[in-house]
């Protein structure tokens, strides 16, 4: 191996090495009441990934029950409160009147992220906060941290299931790179929307892409020596 191929394959090394270091712990960095604009529910200094209507960007996906607009969000859920929202049947207060997620007693449902991307922050607007409700961060390296209850949002207000109660929460990653988000609910139900996030190439993905970059100047270079 050449000084550049060596040169080459340290620097991939080294990015693989930061890859495996880089996974921190997952905290509550802050908590926004009611930080919806709009029918995009969206979130400050990240990228909106799903909304669960217009916004489904390609790079994500999600498992798990949605609820529809029609004929009645309220019917069989309780959609996440929203001044900007509206009345519909029998709530108390405002409600997104857009499509959510709700997971029922029991069940799960899976934020996951594709085509070699990883998320670096992320943040999710839910309402009606539960004691039962369960959300659950998988990291690249096998890991995963789970926050209950009130640890979710970072304890206050406390979770009692009142729906006039909706904010957005977002989390310090502290370096952690996460493949997939799991919500879980022991009781009926957690209820959030507008997902969002940072997501960047897991940095294995970098390092293949520097070693194939790194391949195809070591074969250019041979065929003009060659042709020499």
């Amino acid at each position: 191996m050449n000084i550049r191929g060596f040169a080459a394959a340290s620097a991939v090394l080294g990015v693989l090495a930061a890859a495996s270091a880089a996974n921190g712990a997952i905290s509550v960095s802050s908590l926004v009441a009611d930080d919806l604009t709009g029918l995009t529910l969206a979130a400050n200094n990240q990228t909106m990934l799903l909304d669960f209507d217009a916004i489904a960007n390609p790079n994500v996906a999600y498992m798990g029950n949605e609820v529809t607009t029609t004929p009645d969000p309220i019917s069989n859920s309780a959609p996440p409160p929203w001044t900007g929202g509206v009345l519909v049947g029998g709530a108390t207060v405002p409600v997104d009147p857009t499509d959510y997620a709700s997971v029922q007693g029991g069940g799960i449902g899976t934020f996951s992220m594709l085509n070699g991307l990883v998320l670096t922050s992320f943040s999710f607007y839910m309402g009606s906060p539960d004691q039962y409700n369960r959300i659950t961060f998988n990291l690249t390296d096998g890991s995963s941290q789970a926050f209950q209850g009130n640890d979710i949002w970072g304890g206050t207000p406390n979770g009692t299931g009142d729906r006039t109660q909706g904010f957005r929460v977002y989390y310090d990653f502290d370096g952690a790179q996460v493949s997939s988000i799991d919500f879980q609910s022991s009781q009926d139900a957690f209820e959030f929307d507008g997902l969002a996030g940072t997501a960047v190439p897991e940095p294995g993905a970098w390092a293949l892409m520097i070693l194939g970059f790194g391949a195809a100047g070591a074969m250019l270079r041979r065929r003009r020596v060659a042709m020499a």
